[in-house]
């Protein structure tokens, strides 16, 4: 007999709980163990010494802070991996939540297929991450995380001519482009690099070697 694996749902909408309940209706190796809308119902259930192996987690609950509530589960009990949901699938949050102990992340609107996917990635220790996240974590020596973005070639033109120190109207000159379609690709860039302005984006391309492995 295969394993059975417990899975657990903490959403503060409870269509979410339900939708992920369907979804694993017909799995053998996935049991549905408990589904809630607090971080203070999901404690009681683990103090209790109930199994989980994988907790789907929310990124922003009702008044509560998922990628919180994810690194203090990593630190009371890293058994269970956490396999962040958000409609939010921005660069600098994601990199976030995985550093804080997340194993995954998955947009809301997932299917059946790419939520099993997820499930047995996570379990076999690695990091699971749905195809419309725009960067690819590498996992260093020391553990942590090296995120590596993926570029568009139009964007790493546009970082290029950042480096150069050049200016939105000259980036525009240069590319035939309008400065309202760069300002939309540095937008995209520091979201990517998770950067708040151009000196932590150049940072981030020195220290990564971005436009050298951005293929």
């Amino acid at each position: 007999m295969s394993k059975i694996y417990h899975i657990g749902v903490l959403d503060d909408h409870a269509l979410i709980p339900e939708a992920i309940r369907a979804l694993l209706k017909k799995e053998d190796s996935y049991h549905y163990a408990i589904g809630c809308n607090t971080s203070k119902d999901l404690f009681q259930y683990l103090e209790k010494n109930l199994l989980l192996d994988i907790l789907l987690l929310d990124i922003q609950l009702n008044n509560e802070d998922g990628i919180k509530i994810c690194e203090q589960l990593h630190q009371q009990y890293p058994q269970i991996s956490v396999i962040m949901l958000s409609s939010n699938i921005q660069g600098a949050i994601v990199m976030d939540a995985l550093k804080k102990g997340a194993k995954g992340f998955l947009p809301k609107n997932i299917d059946h297929h790419t939520l099993i996917a997820a499930f047995q990635e996570t379990l076999m220790g690695n990091t699971y991450l749905h195809r419309d996240i725009s960067f690819i974590p590498a996992e260093s020596s020391k553990g942590n995380y090296n995120y590596i973005p993926k570029l568009t070639r139009r964007e790493k033109e546009v970082l290029h001519l950042i480096l150069e120190e050049l200016t939105t109207s000259q980036i525009a000159d240069k590319l035939h482009i309008s400065a309202s379609t760069v300002e939309t690709h540095r937008a995209s860039l520091f979201n990517k690099t998770g950067s708040r302005n151009v000196v932590g984006l150049i940072k981030f391309t020195l220290e990564k070697g971005l436009l050298d492995t951005s293929g």
